[in-house]
């Protein structure tokens, strides 16, 4: 281990001095931007951070992985800078030129700093910069003491002229917004006047903006401010302040900007719309789906507020590729025509995927691909099909059943889904969800079947729910109706030994009928385009077979030998299952990316079960989970899993973590240091030694693995394949856990499409 380290030190420091090897004598390579915040005002304002302040400073060191290890910039410095051969130009084309500091972005940066600093509030704050040279590096600080802020003492509106407009912005305006006592920014105040222009574009000025919104600042004594906000009318068009009126409404369906004069069009009068047409596209969507969700009235006032209703509406639909609204002034005073241009997608659509895995340690080989396609528009009012067929062949090596095909394990699954956008619910539910996004019913019915070595298998499953936005960072689904019928078929002689001795897992694998219903809410607030931390959640709360239980005594449903009511001479299954997905992304760069996973789950069968049916238990292991294991082939607890009796192993817990630091390598090639942890449990009397969840000892029991993957980025999609190796093993005996050299271990790897997470 010391010779380790030792070796490491002397690579990083070669490396080290190799980075400066090229620099002229007056260059310094930047090292570190250091930022200093002073802030004697923190009970006025919120103090500004660091990372805002990064963002704004003009120059950056290299980028790192990791944070520390400046790759790039070593494989660029392995080029010779005086030859232009193919091995030199292409080490400088996928490193990165050190980043060579320069006076002039620094001085621009303290520059940046100080109006945002103004920006926020702190108008008498000051910026300097410290730089300290080590051996042809620089490291800078940046000190910052923001001084004390501003408060505003007044707010008016007396000095706009126009009553109309001076009337409408007090009955319309936001009192939580400026009053007295608060921090004046410049933000604050242009704000308010993006308020005041909203406020009036929504009541039919049209062209009004911001822009003629201005506003005198006066300061007081004790840093206080009085606001005065007026509108300029001297070489200003008068029209600017006067109000607009909607005269017609055209909706172009397939018929762009520049083609409408082409090809032979039509006008048709609906629902008090002008649906402009050719001979291709009448027919393609019911009209009455479209005039339902305009807001856009004719003889109503212009609105910016319905105009934005109308596109986020039609948005909602799903169905269109590309939608347009824009407004021509008429000659005719104060009207103005709108046109509304959409383009509807290919009514049919197909796509197909692919995924490989194995591991190296059993020698399992596993494929999977799935075809889907779909039909966009299938009863002409924006109704989506959707189906999927998926095929999943697996060789897992097992001492059952031997055979020379090359694979033993399948698994194919068919999905049909249609997806209508509205909600067809009672009207207590549509009332509680009719100002919601996306609004959809979907019905759903798919059939898997599993041939394993060991057992077969089949469910059938209906489903009838519906889905919503509250926001756009926030989504539900709501399974009203999920009706499953699993029918367990040839069981091998060494899985029917298993049930007969152990009660926990025969009725997993008897038949089973499932009337169960969820509920599923997601939340995701990532910023597409910025480097910002986001956070992902996704949970879902099933229950299943309670109304059966009321009901089952009134009508009498039949029981079978073990107590439990029947349907369809199938007992039903009973419990609630609950779990939990929540993510982290920690941003440090475009590049550099940290993310925290955490997965919980429990489910509890009770009256009518004894336990989860088996596809509703949980499970560890593979691509997505802990990738130094085997889908299944983990747990549960230390339970001493024999891949070669047995190979699916299930539980009614589930705790797991994932840690992964993911950094750009090579240009598109991207890769990852991750670490997995967690396990399952079983919570009843389960005859498998240190299977059972144990409040005082489930953290002996958690398995973790350690990896290195590599992705290559397709924009379209990302090819990953992973290595990972086990770090502790619990189903070894007390002691051994903790492989000594994992690097020496079992390796598994796994080819995949897609990121885990």
């Amino acid at each position: 281990m010391i010779k380790n380290i030792t070796l490491l030190i002397i690579i990083f420091s070669l490396f080290s001095c190799y980075s400066v090897k090229h620099l002229e004598t007056d260059e310094y390579i930047l090292k570190t931007n250091k930022i200093l915040i002073n802030n004697n005002d923190q009970t006025r304002i919120k103090n500004i951070s660091k990372q805002e302040i990064n963002t704004i400073i003009k120059q950056k060191p290299n980028k790192k992985i990791l944070g520390f290890i400046p790759f790039h910039l070593w494989i660029y410095n392995f080029s010779n800078p005086d030859k232009n051969n193919w091995i030199n130009t292409y080490l400088r084309k996928i490193g990165e030129k050190p980043v060579i500091l320069n006076n002039n972005l620094v001085e621009k940066s303290i520059n940046q700093i100080k109006a945002h600093c103004e920006n926020n509030g702190y108008f008498t704050s000051s910026v300097t910069r410290n730089i300290e040279y080590k051996k042809h590096k620089a490291y800078i600080n940046y000190n910052i003491n923001t001084g004390k802020s501003y408060l505003i003492n007044q707010v008016r509106y007396d000095q706009i002229t126009d009553k109309n407009i001076y009337n409408l912005i007090l009955q319309k305006h936001n009192k939580k917004e400026l009053i007295k006592g608060d921090v004046f920014t410049y933000n604050k105040v242009n704000d308010k006047r993006i308020e005041i222009q909203n406020i009036l574009q929504n009541n039919g000025y049209y062209k009004f903006s911001k822009d003629l919104v201005f506003v005198t600042a006066d300061s007081l004594k004790d840093n206080s401010i009085e606001l005065d906000f007026y509108t300029r009318k001297k070489n200003v068009d008068s029209t600017v302040y006067e109000k607009f009126y909607i005269h017609k409404v055209f909706i172009h369906l397939n018929i762009s900007q520049l083609n409408q004069k082409k090809s032979y069009q039509d006008t048709i009068l609906k629902n008090g719309y002008h649906f402009i047409v050719n001979s291709e596209t009448k027919d393609n969507l019911k009209f009455k789906i479209i005039s339902d969700l305009i807001k856009i009235k004719e003889q109503n006032l212009y609105s910016k507020q319905n105009t934005e209703k109308t596109y986020q509406n039609l948005s909602d639909l799903l169905f269109f590729k590309k939608i347009l609204i824009e407004f021509i002034e008429l000659k005719k005073e104060n009207s103005l025509d709108c046109h509304i241009y959409l383009k509807s997608p290919t009514k049919m659509y197909y796509s197909v995927e692919g995924e490989i895995k194995r591991s190296a340690d059993e020698g399992n080989l596993g494929i999977s691909g799935y075809f889907q396609f779909g039909n966009n528009n299938l009863l002409k009012g924006a109704e989506k099909l959707n189906g999927k067929i998926k095929l999943s062949l697996e060789n897992r090596q097992t001492s059952l059943n031997e055979t020379d095909n090359l694979f033993n394990t399948k698994e194919i699954s068919y999905e049909i889904q249609l997806s209508v956008p509205k909600l067809i619910s009672p009207k207590i539910i549509y009332k509680k969800l009719k100002e919601s996004l996306e609004m959809r019913t979907n019905f759903t019915f798919s059939l898997t079947q599993r041939q394993r070595p060991d057992f077969s298998s089949q469910i059938l499953t209906q489903k009838l729910g519906y889905s919503w936005k509250t926001s756009e960072k926030s989504q539900h689904q709501l399974n009203l109706i999920e009706l499953s019928y699993s029918e367990i078929g040839e069981i091998n002689s060494f899985i029917q030994n298993q049930l007969n001795e152990n009660p926990y897992l025969s009725e997993q694998f008897e038949d089973k009928f499932i009337p169960a219903t969820n509920y599923i809410f997601s939340f995701n607030n990532q910023q597409l385009y910025k480097i910002k931390n986001y956070t992902y959640l996704k949970t879902k709360l099933e229950v299943s077979g309670n109304i059966f239980s009321v009901l089952a005594p009134v009508i009498n449903l039949p029981k079978d030998e073990n107590g439990s009511y029947t349907i369809f001479n199938n007992p039903y299954s009973q419990y609630i299952r609950f779990e939990s997905d929540v993510r982290r992304y920690i941003m440090f760069s475009k590049e550099n990316t940290l993310i925290l996973r955490g997965f919980y789950g429990l489910g509890y069968s009770y009256q009518n079960s004894q336990e989860l049916p088996i596809q509703k238990q949980f499970f560890s292991g593979g691509v997505n989970s802990i990738r130094a294991w085997e889908a299944f082939g983990l747990g549960p607890g230390s339970t001493n899993f024999d891949p070669i009796a047995t190979n699916y192993s299930t539980g009614d817990i589930k705790l797991e973590f994932n840690i992964e630091y993911r950094f750009s390598l090579i240009n598109s090639l991207k890769s990852a240091f991750f670490m997995d942890g967690g396990n399952i449990w079983s919570i009843k009397n389960d005859p498998r030694q240190g299977s059972v969840f144990k409040i005082n000892s489930f953290m002996n029991d958690l398995a973790i693995g350690i990896g290195f993957g590599l992705r290559y980025d397709f924009d379209f999609f990302v090819i990953r394949l992973d290595l990972a190796t086990p770090l502790r093993n619990p189903s070894l005996g007390d002691g051994q856990r903790w492989i000594t050299n994992p690097l020496n271990g079992k390796f598994r790897y796994n080819l995949a499409i897609g990121y885990p997470f």
